[in-house]
């Protein structure tokens, strides 16, 4: 829920800059509350009158959308009608004033005096309404003058690409060149960002890191099977022709039996090693 209490939106300065915005906010909304009547000539109302009830809102509203020093200056003054008048008696003819101070903002606004684009492009859409306001209207060459003229020294060659553009009819509104000038910056910044580590001091990995070893060999499991079979071949458990002694069992004919004692018996000869 609106807390009755805040103001709905920027309130009335005491120097009276904005007096013809807070003018415009006040009269949208007391159409939308209806209480425009409140402001009205009395005798144009023609026994349509508001009620007290409407007209104190309607002060209320105005109360809270003023400086601190104008509600005091006019508490005085017991009707919505009295204090609209007074405050256009006072500002109604502010652009008087406005107009050589914003003559000298606009000598003196400078592109290169601002870090981002989006608040030079700010100022100057808010200066040029005033300035429009007050009876000096800008035009969209001169706003585009005024921001390539005051490029930064560092800039001079994109300054003068964007006034060739503009010379040629290709660029020709304050809005094409801010947006121009909002993508460079962006992708400057992206630039400046991939930037920010110094060169070279990203590690690389080597060729083979992380390469899976499929060769004929591979270490591990593979390799120990291998050793193994050149064991057993070397008299281990399980060779072919072997005992676990390292012997092996030869077949020899005995002759010195007699002469009728042809026996065969078996004799434990030392086997011979493999040539390495």
């Amino acid at each position: 829920m609106t807390d009755p209490t805040r103001p709905e939106f920027d309130i009335l300065d005491s120097e009276g800059l904005e007096y013809h915005r807070w003018v415009s906010d006040i009269e949208l909304t007391f159409v939308a509350k209806d209480y425009s009547a409140t402001l009205a000539d009395p005798e144009s109302l023609k026994g349509n009158a508001p009620s007290e009830k409407i007209k104190v809102a309607a002060l209320m509203f105005l109360r809270r959308h003023i400086d601190p020093s104008l509600r005091w200056e006019y508490l005085q003054l017991k009707t919505p009608k009295e204090l609209w008048d007074a405050l256009k008696g006072r500002f109604g003819n502010i652009h008087d004033t406005l107009l050589p101070e914003l003559t000298v903002q606009w000598n003196e606004i400078r592109l290169v005096d601002y870090k981002k684009i989006n608040d030079f492009n700010k100022d100057m859409l808010r200066l040029k309404a005033r300035l429009n306001f007050c009876g000096k209207p800008i035009t969209e060459d001169e706003m585009m003058d005024k921001t390539l003229s005051t490029f930064p020294t560092s800039a001079l060659i994109l300054a003068n690409q964007y006034r060739l553009e503009h010379n040629n009819k290709r660029i020709t509104t304050f809005n094409q060149l801010i947006n121009l000038l909002q993508v460079a910056e962006r992708q400057n910044q992206v630039l400046l960002n991939n930037n920010v580590r110094l060169v070279g001091t990203k590690k690389i990995p080597e060729v083979n890191y992380g390469k899976e070893n499929t060769g004929k060999h591979p270490s591990g499991r593979g390799e120990g099977r291998t050793r193994g079979r050149e064991r057993n071949n070397r008299g281990g458990r399980g060779g072919r022709g072997t005992d676990r002694g390292g012997f092996s069992k030869v077949w020899k004919k005995d002759t010195s039996g007699g002469t009728n004692g042809q026996t065969n018996k078996a004799h434990n000869a030392p086997s011979k090693r493999p040539v390495k």
